[in-house]
């Protein structure tokens, strides 16, 4: 192995607690994209969950990682796509981000949320 291999650290962020666990180092040609997700073991869960994989560079830092958690986009350990999210009528709502409910895991009923509906054809 080459010793001029050039690594970057990578903080993990549990999606299930919130909390930061370990730093890992990662290879430059074994980095991942942003918005990456890493079945890791959480020290403060006790299980292997999803982390949220942050880098000095990748355009994902940790108050976007904190603004997902902390309006629920999380679900069961996974990034719900925005593209799933459902509508928002209340501009007012803190869950509402450019029209979509971020709150995905159903901690705040807020009553805005506009349900899609389902063709019966698909």
């Amino acid at each position: 192995m080459s010793k001029n291999c050039s690594v970057s650290p990578s903080r993990f962020f549990c999606t299930k607690c919130g909390k930061e666990g370990l730093t890992l180092q990662r290879k430059k040609g074994q980095q991942r994209g942003p918005r990456h997700l890493k079945k890791l073991y959480c020290i403060y869960c006790g299980e292997e969950v999803n982390h949220a994989e942050i880098r000095e560079i990748g355009g994902y830092d940790v108050e976007d990682f904190k603004q997902e958690y902390q309006l629920g986009r999380f679900v069961n350990g996974n990034r719900i796509e925005i593209k799933d999210l459902m509508d928002c009528s209340n501009v007012d709502c803190p869950f509402n981000v450019n029209g979509k409910c971020w709150n995905s895991n159903y901690s705040n009923d807020c009553g805005h949320r506009i349900m899609k509906e389902v063709d019966e054809n698909e």
